[in-house]
C-alpha cells in the first residue's frame, strides 16, 4: 500500500476532508476524498478516510470491504481493526466486533478508545460487569475522556442505576459541555429518578440547552397573516414507535388547504409505519446525515412556517438544530413531556390537566393549551375485541404492568407490595421485553423480593408480538401505573382493550400524564392523588363484592365505545383542535428574527 510523499498536496486535502466529517458535511467531504482517491487510489489515508466516511453515512458494506482491504495488506493495522470492531457493533455484529477490537487490543493495550468501544460492544452482548471492566481501564488510560464517563452512564441506566447514570451523565458534561447525547441522556434519565423534581428539571434544562449558548434573534412587532401554513415535523420516531401511533390518524384528518406537512426525518432506518406518514407530507427528508446548519438551510428553502419537535431529549432528537431557529415560529410536541430549556422555542403543546396554570414556571417556553388533550391516539387496526374480566372466573384481581421495568423503581414496587400484603388473593403480571435478557430478569427478581414482592403471585413474561401484546391485556383486571413515570401508550391502548389504568398524580407534565387521559376517558375516579390513596384504591377493588366487579366487567364492555368518540382516539376532532391551536399561535406569537450568526436562505 503507498504512502504519502511529502511534496503531494493529499495531506491538506485529507485534512481538509477530516474537517468537513468532523463539522457533519458529508457531502462536502465525500467530493474532497473521490479528488484525493483519483490522485492516489492506494494510498492507506486515503482509504481510512473513505471506510470512515462511509461508517458514519450508514454505507457499511462498502466501508467493511475498504477496511478488509487495509488489512489484507497489514493485518495489524490497529486503527483498521479498530474501526471494523465499531462498524461490526454499528451493524449489531456484537460477537464479531468484539473479536476484532480484542486483536486491536493485544496489539496496542493502552489504547483507551479500544478499551471504550470494547466496553460498549461488551454492554450490548448483556456482559455488564465485564463491560465496566473495560471502561475502568479505558478511564485509567483517559480520566478525563467524557465519551467514557457517558457510556458508562448508559451501561448504569440500562441497569436502572439511574442516581449513578446521572452522575456519569455530570461528569461527561464537565468535561465536555457541548456532548449532545450526555446532555439529553442527564435530562432524561433525570425523569426516572424517584424523587424527580420538575423544578430541578427546569433548571437544568434551561441552563445546559443548546439555546443557553448560542445568541438569540429579536422579536418583531408583527407577523404576516397567512391562510396556508408550511408545517415541518423533526423527529427520528417516524416508525413503529409511540410518536409514529399517535401521529399517523391525526395526519390524514389534517386539512391540507391550512397546513401542508413537510417531515425532516432523523433516522435512516424505515419500516411500514414509516410508510404510512410519507404518504401524508408534501415531502420527506431524512437529515441524520446532515449537520445542523445544512438542516436548517433545507428547513428556510422549504420555506416552512412552523416547525414541531416531537423528540425533546429522547434518542435521535436534534436539539441544537431548533437552537439555530430555522422556522419563524417553533413548537415542541408529542414525544417529550417537559421544557426543554430552549428561549428558542416558542410553545409547548400541552392540555388543561397536564399544565395546569401554576406550574407554568416549570417550563421555559410558553404553554398553549389544546382544548382537552395533548394528543391523540391511532386504534390499533388489529387489537382483538376487550376479553371479559377475567376475575369473574377465577374469583381474584389479577393486576398488571406493561411498562419498561426503568419505570419500576422501588417506591413503585413497595406500593405494589402493600397491595398484595393487604389482599392476599390478588396476583400480580408484570409484562415487560426486557425481561427476555436473563441478566436483567434475574436483576429485577431480585429487586422484587428486595421490596417483598410474594414471588409465588408475581408472574413474569417477556415481550410478545404487538397482537399478543394487545391480547394479553384479556389477562389482567386492573392496569397499575407507574410512578413518578407513569405510562402513556400502555395507558391508552389499555383503554382500547376494555382495562383501565390506577394512575397516581404527581406534578409536572410527564407526573399528569396518566391524570390527563384517564379524566378525557371520563374515569376521574381512577386517578389517585398520594401514594396511600393509590394502595386503598387497589386494595378496594382487590376486595370487592361481585356487585362491584359486575360494574367493572360491564366497564369493560363499554370502554372502547366510550373513548372513541373522545379526542383521545377522535383523530377528525383533534385534528380541528390542532389545525386551531397551530393557526392561533402563528397569529399571536411576535415575529423571532434567526440569531445573528446563523445564515439566511
Amino acid at each position: 500500500m503507498s504512502s504519502i510523499s511529502p511534496a503531494s498536496p493529499l495531506p491538506a486535502l485529507l485534512q481538509e476532508a477530516s474537517l468537513h466529517m468532523q463539522q457533519r458535511s458529508f457531502t462536502s467531504a465525500q467530493a474532497l476524498l473521490d479528488r484525493a482517491s483519483s490522485m492516489a487510489p492506494h494510498v492507506r489515508d486515503v482509504q481510512m478516510l473513505q471506510a470512515i466516511l462511509a461508517i458514519q453515512t450508514r454505507q457499511s458494506e462498502k466501508g467493511e470491504q475498504i477496511l478488509r482491504g487495509i488489512l489484507q495488506s497489514n493485518p495489524s493495522d490497529v486503527d483498521a481493526l479498530a474501526n471494523l470492531g465499531y462498524l461490526m457493533l454499528e451493524a449489531k455484529r456484537n460477537q464479531e466486533a468484539l473479536e476484532w477490537l480484542d486483536r486491536a487490543i493485544q496489539i496496542q493495550p493502552r489504547h483507551a478508545g479500544l478499551h471504550l468501544n470494547r466496553g460498549v460492544t461488551l454492554a450490548a452482548l448483556d456482559r455488564p460487569d465485564e463491560a465496566i471492566q473495560s471502561y475502568e481501564r479505558s478511564l485509567n488510560l483517559e480520566p478525563r475522556d467524557a465519551q467514557t464517563h457517558f457510556a458508562l452512564g448508559q451501561l448504569l441506566q440500562g441497569q436502572q442505576d439511574f442516581q449513578r447514570a446521572f452522575a456519569s451523565y455530570q461528569r461527561a458534561l464537565a468535561l465536555n459541555p457541548g456532548h449532545p447525547e450526555a446532555l439529553s441522556n442527564l435530562l432524561f434519565t433525570h425523569h426516572y429518578v424517584e424523587d424527580f423534581s420538575p423544578q430541578a428539571n427546569h433548571d437544568l434544562a434551561r441552563r445546559l440547552s443548546p439555546s443557553a449558548r448560542m445568541p438569540q434573534g429579536v422579536a418583531a412587532s408583527a407577523r404576516p397573516p397567512k391562510s396556508s401554513l408550511r408545517v415541518g415535523f423533526v423527529s427520528a420516531d417516524l416508525r413503529e414507535h409511540p410518536v409514529g401511533y399517535f401521529l399517523e390518524g391525526v395526519l390524514a384528518q389534517l386539512d391540507r388547504t391550512r397546513l401542508s406537512l413537510y417531515a425532516y426525518s432523523n433516522n435512516i432506518f424505515e419500516d411500514q409505519v414509516s410508510e404510512k406518514l410519507r404518504s401524508q407530507f408534501t415531502s420527506w427528508h431524512v437529515i441524520e446525515a446532515l449537520n445542523d446548519q445544512d438542516a436548517a438551510a433545507l428547513i428556510r428553502q422549504d420555506q416552512i412556517d412552523v416547525l414541531i419537535d416531537l423528540s425533546g431529549y429522547t434518542a435521535g432528537h436534534r436539539q441544537s438544530l431548533f437552537a439555530l431557529r430555522p422556522a419563524p415560529l417553533q413548537i415542541s410536541w408529542l414525544g417529550y413531556f417537559s421544557t426543554t430549556g430552549q428561549t428558542a422555542i416558542d410553545y409547548v403543546l400541552a392540555d388543561p390537566i397536564s399544565v395546569p396554570p401554576e406550574e407554568e414556571g416549570l417550563f421555559v417556553e410558553r404553554i398553549w393549551r389544546m382544548p382537552s388533550i395533548r394528543y391523540c391516539f391511532t386504534p390499533p387496526p388489529s387489537a382483538p375485541a376487550a376479553a371479559l374480566l377475567p376475575a369473574l372466573e377465577r374469583g381474584h384481581i389479577t393486576f398488571g404492568s406493561f411498562q419498561a421495568l426503568s419505570k419500576i423503581n422501588d417506591r413503585v414496587l413497595k406500593a405494589w407490595a402493600e397491595i398484595l400484603r393487604r389482599a392476599p388473593m390478588t396476583r400480580l403480571r408484570i409484562q415487560s421485553k426486557k425481561l427476555d435478557h436473563p441478566e436483567a430478569r434475574s436483576r429485577f427478581e431480585e429487586q422484587l423480593k428486595t421490596c417483598d414482592l410474594p414471588m409465588e403471585r408475581v408472574h413474569l413474561i417477556g415481550s410478545q408480538s404487538r397482537a399478543d401484546y394487545l391480547a394479553a391485556y384479556g389477562e389482567v383486571d386492573i392496569v397499575l401505573d407507574t410512578f413518578p413515570y407513569p405510562g402513556g401508550t400502555t395507558t391508552v391502548e389499555a383503554l382500547w382493550m376494555g382495562v383501565t389504568t390506577l394512575t397516581l398524580a404527581q406534578p409536572g407534565m410527564l407526573g399528569r400524564q396518566g391524570q390527563s387521559i384517564m379524566h378525557v376517558a371520563g374515569l376521574p375516579e381512577w386517578v389517585a392523588s398520594s401514594e396511600a390513596d393509590y394502595i386503598t384504591t387497589a386494595v378496594h377493588w382487590a376486595q370487592a363484592g361481585m356487585e362491584h366487579l359486575l360494574e367493572l366487567a360491564q366497564l369493560r364492555t363499554e370502554l372502547r365505545e366510550r373513548v372513541k368518540s373522545t379526542p383521545l382516539f377522535d383523530a377528525s376532532q383533534f385534528a380541528r383542535d390542532f389545525e386551531r391551536a397551530i393557526a392561533d399561535m402563528w397569529q399571536t406569537t411576535p415575529l423571532q428574527a434567526p440569531s445573528p450568526h446563523v445564515r439566511s436562505s
